[in-house]
């Protein structure tokens, strides 16, 4: 029996699978939210890097620091900024804790004449210009007046932090702004290809 005209057409297999792959696709990037995040930034970043807009971190530039025991000692080879990243949800939640408490630092950092490091612990969750490099989101930032040794006082954890250059302090709305011109230009263009391909496919037909 021939299916009666207005009625919808019984879904294909392929209709199936396109759906049951969609779903997961979605689900996927629901729980590896942070992946999707930093990548999605990286391609952003890639051309306005390319042509001297920003800086982005290189992993040649990642300091890992071993979580496990404390201190841990911590070499720079370069004076300037610096951002503390972690994955670590505990020491988010210690993080966040802390910061609504106003207390001091739980992170301290201190140099070989044992001259400390002033912190600023961040307040804020992960963006698409962190750096795909660093595991996590940042916890703290701060200066490096001068290349050496150095040692970093933490929550003893079974993890491993990174310590990335920090490109992003005061730049932010700066590259907000490119990545929402990159967007909208890519939509644009997405835009005009759909309407030139609708438009051959008509003359096509005609």
């Amino acid at each position: 029996m021939s299916t009666l005209q207005g009625e919808p057409h019984p879904p294909t297999f392929r209709s199936i699978f396109a759906g049951i792959a969609i779903v997961a696709l979605l689900f996927f990037a629901f729980i590896n939210l942070s992946v999707v995040v930093k990548y999605t930034g990286a391609v952003l970043a890639f051309i306005p890097s390319k042509i001297g807009l920003m800086q982005v971190v290189k992993r040649a530039e990642v300091i890992p620091v071993d979580l496990s025991t404390s201190p841990t000692p911590v070499t720079f080879t370069k004076p300037g900024k610096y951002i503390f990243y972690t994955d670590n949800y505990d020491l988010l939640v210690i993080n966040d804790a802390v910061i609504e408490a106003g207390s001091k630092p739980w992170l301290k950092i201190s140099s070989d004449n044992g001259a400390s490091v002033p912190i600023h612990l961040i307040n804020r969750g992960m963006a698409f210009y962190d750096p795909i490099a660093a595991k996590g989101r940042p916890i703290g930032a701060f200066t490096v007046e001068t290349p050496g040794n150095y040692s970093i006082t933490h929550p003893s954890r079974s993890a491993i932090a990174s310590i990335v250059p920090d490109y992003i302090s005061g730049q932010e709305r700066f590259i907000t702004f490119i990545f929402i011109a990159e967007f909208v230009i890519l939509v644009i263009a997405i835009r005009d290809i759909g309407k030139s391909v609708r438009s051959r496919k008509s003359k096509t037909r005609e």
